[in-house]
């Protein structure tokens, strides 16, 4: 008898709700001097209510005339447009407010985990003139894409928007990497904010709870916050220097819930003990919250460490309940490979190459562990249709016909915010994203028998890409001495082709899944 696609659908996402840590979002950065090849590494998962979609756009440059603006936030806050705004490419998950990942043409990448803190309501921060107009949130990321061609200045930026408009969410942290520099900038509801830069030498680790803890004001090279961060922490007497030593920005703004629940630090401790197995802080310090903002690798990292790292499910712990995977390891709580993980990304940055090979992005759509890392380079040309939905364009306004009302700001805001929920929540088999969450569904209802499979498959097809990686680069900087865009065309059919083999792979899982129950 065929499987009922729809029931796997809907139990999988009750299940995701009767789970008290759904929205658990994992962060890594590997610094430069952490990797095999050198290269900056950003892994990061996206983990909301286990029914999401995931769409790859690709935005190209606009020029706008002097006096143009953009709305900002659903209330309509306009903020003056520069007159020429930078392409990227936008991993698109409608309609949440964060789960989206941005990347555009210098290679400079956004992604975020969301952290609450301590702040009042907005409405609260707006009668102190903490927030004007409603602040700034979803768009902060696409607009430092928009206007940033490093990770500094894009911290830079968001520290003068944040400064005049305020931050709206409890609290986030944004991951801003770009080739040649890692950043973490943490904001707080209102108008504070500190920015810490990952070290070269250092591997950082951030789950859904506020990870920075020593700020030096002094130090701008490494250091970017608000001016009266301390002060104010002081003035609502969350934090007494006289009592508690140095400043802890962590334990100072973050709600201390969270700050100490397993569902963070649990995910914090064993990214640690992954990489470096005599991680010095036990599990048991760990859940106190006093994990370290970053720490030092045992070995060299490859895109394949990160890979595993993303994959985990405290296999080899004594937190790991899957009985060596005879059960489904995605009843174990907290993982970071979980039923809500509906993607996860990796990027690579080399900056000793040209941006569009040197910045690859591995995306995984569904659940890392019965999915493939397939590698979009920066320099794609275009998206395969499987991997977007109905563009833009053919249904909205146009960036610069912006409507002024609280329903629809500009074309994409609208498209975003009011995008076809139920309708477009089904599994769509004509799209990658649907394809890999039928597939995720499959597996999950029979992990025993079917993960063996399809990990088997994927991770041959996987291998491949890895060892295929060098010599797709070489020939793409030979094509690109004699004509860059014979280059570009290169690594964007190379590109597409994975792509569309990954799809095509998944979709056969799924059916012979189906013929066999």
């Amino acid at each position: 008898m065929k499987t009922n696609i729809k029931f796997l659908i809907l139990f999988s996402f009750l299940f995701t709700l009767m789970l008290n840590d759904v929205y658990s979002c994992t962060v890594i950065i590997a610094g430069k001097n952490t990797t095999r090849d050198g290269a900056i590494l950003f892994g990061k998962t996206e983990d909301d209510g286990g029914m999401e979609v995931d769409y790859l756009w690709r935005f190209p440059r606009q020029e706008y005339s002097q006096g143009s603006f953009l709305i900002a936030n659903l209330e309509g806050l306009e903020i003056p447009q520069r007159p020429i705004t930078y392409s990227y490419l936008l991993d698109e998950c409608p309609p949440t407010h964060y789960s989206n990942m941005v990347v555009n043409e210098w290679g400079v990448a956004f992604g975020s985990n969301g952290c609450k803190s301590k702040e009042d309501p907005v409405k609260t921060l707006e009668k102190r003139d903490q927030i004007t107009g409603g602040g700034i949130g979803f768009m902060l990321r696409i607009i430092l894409a928009q206007r940033a061609k490093t990770a500094r200045q894009a911290v830079l930026i968001a520290s003068e928007l944040i400064d005049k408009y305020g931050y709206r969410a409890s609290g986030r942290n944004l991951n801003i990497v770009g080739p040649d520099e890692a950043w973490q900038l943490q904001m707080v509801r209102g108008k504070h904010y500190v920015a810490r830069r990952v070290k070269d030498d250092e591997v950082a680790i951030i789950s859904n709870t506020f990870s920075i803890r020593e700020v030096d004001l002094k130090d701008r090279d490494n250091y970017i916050a608000s001016p009266d961060l301390i002060d104010y922490a002081i003035k609502r007497g969350w934090y007494d220097p006289e009592k508690e030593g140095d400043f802890d920005f962590a334990k100072a703004y973050a709600d201390p819930e969270y700050h100490t629940a397993n569902s963070n630090n649990h995910r914090q401790w064993i990214m640690a003990k992954a990489l470096n197995p005599s991680f010095p802080i036990s599990l048991e310090e760990a859940e106190t919250g006093e994990m370290p903002v970053a720490f030092k690798p045992a070995k060299k990292i490859a895109v394949e460490d990160m890979m595993d790292v993303l994959r985990n499910h405290y296999e080899g712990t004594s937190l790991d309940r899957s009985e060596s995977h005879l059960h489904n390891p995605h009843h174990t709580p907290y993982t970071i490979c979980r039923y809500s993980t509906h993607k996860a990304t990796i990027v690579q940055q080399r900056s000793e190459m040209p941006v569009e090979m040197g910045t690859v992005i591995w995306r995984a759509l569904g659940q890392p562990c019965q999915s493939v890392f397939v590698p979009w380079y920066l320099g794609v040309q275009e998206i395969p249709e499987r991997y977007k939905k109905k563009p833009y364009h053919s249904t909205m306004k146009s960036q610069t016909e912006l409507v002024k009302d609280k329903a629809a700001n500009s074309s994409f805001i609208y498209y975003h915010f009011n995008f076809p929920f139920w309708k477009h929540k089904e599994t769509d088999v004509k799209t990658a994203s649907g394809v890999f969450k039928m597939l995720g569904n499959l597996v999950n209802a029979d992990y025993s028998n079917h993960h063996p499979v399809v990990r088997k498959s994927f991770q041959s097809m996987e291998a491949h890409m890895l060892q295929m990686q060098s010599f797709v680069e070489d020939t793409a900087m030979t094509l690109y001495r004699e004509d860059k865009q014979k280059a570009l065309n290169y690594i964007s059919d190379y590109t597409r082709y994975q792509a569309n083999e990954a799809y095509e792979k998944a979709r056969a899982l799924s059916i012979r899944m189906m013929q066999s129950d």
